[in-house]
């Protein structure tokens, strides 16, 4: 017996293990990451001085690398406002892909904005900066690399499989138990950054929200809205369509609310499964990154899968009921104190797999439990108020 959180015990059975090709793979990237360190190691030993942090006044200009996903970039905001706090005088330019780096426009942490294409560092960025860090806390050389390129003579992020050839200052290795938000944390306090933002934050222009109150007036919306996002980067984050329906279904009858569904690249078809069981849901088409945050913006809730829009509504200061399956909680889960996260705690989860042979930790998840949550969330005396 396992209980859902705050739910009541559900019996679960799990199927034997399929998935031994998987196992495979895992093992074979372990083999080639130990691999990589021992053929690195010479370079290590020969780059073994480092060098101490430096001191706020003496930095002019600073880069900073992310070099992975949409929810990795919104948590790091809180990084770049404790970076900008503390580098007062510095120029700070964030090098990541354009979508993530679209989350930063109109960011008061960042002065600059370079699209990351390929892995390729583009070439005026060589020899520019005094400070370079890379708050991508994976095992993947591409970040460090990049740093290295760069020319900066302080470079800072986290070791680990080899990544530490390419840096000279305190790298921490990260604790792969620790929150991402955390681990930034850890990495900026090594190098004499204290910490000092509450909470991940993003910002939209007031043409944004103009724009983006058409859209959601054109579809017949009115308050209370709810954004309903089925997608991820991978199938073992998604719950089924069908239950987000059912739960679209209890959301519109019971509380009134008008409940819009996000989908992003790749992601239609499962927005297209919810609108075609149920016509109370509101299919909001397509939309860039910064579309999506402006109708984030004017939303009171949010409800999807552990997922980059997941963390950028919470950035954008919308309470969240989230539903997650083989991602660990304490590592990417929503933080705020509006923020509810339903989950199965079985023996086999988390297991952080992109794939799974039953898909028991999200297909035992009841559509009643979510709508309850959300329920509740819109109830709330301190819920947030969408602008009318």
């Amino acid at each position: 017996m396992t209980p859902l959180d705050g739910g009541v015990p559900v019996t679960i059975r799990l199927p034997e293990d399929r998935m031994i090709a998987d196992r495979l793979r895992r093992a074979a990237r372990g083999a080639w990451r130990a691999a990589r360190i021992l053929a690195l190691l010479p370079l290590y030993v020969r780059r073994l001085r480092r060098v101490r942090p430096p001191s706020a006044a003496s930095i002019r200009r600073l880069l900073v690398v992310r070099t992975d996903r949409l929810g990795d970039m919104a948590l790091s905001t809180m990084a770049l406002q404790d970076l900008r706090h503390h580098f007062r005088k510095a120029e700070i330019t964030v090098l990541a892909p354009p979508s993530p780096l679209a989350l930063l426009e109109a960011h008061p942490a960042v002065d600059r904005r370079i699209e990351l294409k390929g892995s390729n560092l583009p070439p005026d960025l060589v020899g520019r900066f005094d400070l370079a860090i890379d708050l991508t806390p994976t095992d993947a050389l591409l970040g460090p690399r990049l740093l290295a390129r760069s020319r900066a003579p302080l470079r800072a992020g986290f070791g680990g499989a080899g990544r530490e050839v390419f840096l000279n200052l305190s790298i921490p290795r990260p604790d792969r138990s620790r929150h991402l938000i955390d681990l930034n944390r850890d990495l900026l306090q090594r190098l004499g950054v204290p910490p000092v933002a509450l909470r991940p934050a993003l910002h939209v222009t007031r043409d944004e929200i103009d724009a983006a109150r058409s859209r959601l007036g054109a579809l017949g919306s009115a308050p209370p809205r709810v954004a309903i996002h089925p997608g991820g980067t991978y199938p073992s984050q998604r719950w089924s369509p069908e239950c987000f329906a059912e739960v679209v279904v209890r959301l519109t009858g019971g509380d009134g609310a008008a409940c819009i569904v996000l989908a992003g690249p790749g992601e239609e078809e499962e927005a297209r499964r919810i609108c075609d069981a149920t016509p109370d849901a509101l299919p909001a088409g397509r939309l860039s990154v910064r579309e999506m945050m402006a109708t984030l913006s004017l939303c009171n809730l949010f409800v999807g899968n552990n997922s980059g829009p997941l963390h950028i509504a919470g950035a954008m200061g919308v309470p969240t009921v989230s539903v997650s399956g083989p991602t660990h909680p304490g590592r990417f889960g929503p933080r705020g104190v509006a923020d509810s996260v339903v989950r199965l705690d079985l023996p086999c989860s988390p297991c952080d797999r992109g794939r799974c042979w039953h898909h028991t930790c999200l297909r035992a998840i009841e559509p009643m439990e979510v709508y309850r949550l959300a329920s509740e969330s819109l109830r709330a005396p301190e819920a947030r108020e969408a602008a009318l």
